[in-house]
């Protein structure tokens, strides 16, 4: 990529896609409770390479996915290009579009 400057809000999306990412790898259920993640997106963030989540991290741009966006698989499976417009345009507590899925860490409480 070149020499990127990220700035603050796209470093810190950077740390916790990576942090997700190697936690994930140590200790799926662990990471899903730590990190508030449902098993899909857990999948989805342990599938990634340090390339692609420095794409993301670059076109997301200065929109913090964090704490985890109940859309944050829809926003980042779209056209990276689009991701960083339609995140901004889509607040993380009215872009919901499917309705709440209990989490990984959640159905693991209650047995």
């Amino acid at each position: 990529m070149g020499n990127v400057q990220f700035s603050d809000v796209q470093l810190i999306n950077l740390s916790m896609l990576i942090t997700i990412k190697d936690n994930i790898k140590q200790d799926l259920a662990s990471a899903c409770c730590e990190f508030g993640l449902r098993a899909d997106q857990a999948s989805f963030f342990g599938d990634l390479s340090i390339n692609q989540i420095l794409v993301i991290v670059a076109n997301v741009g200065q929109e913090c996915l964090f704490p985890p966006r109940q859309d944050i698989l829809s926003l980042l499976k779209l056209p990276l290009p689009l991701s960083g417009p339609i995140t901004s345009v889509h607040p993380p507590h009215k872009a919901a579009s499917s309705p709440p899925q209990e989490s990984f860490c959640q159905r693991t409480q209650s047995r």
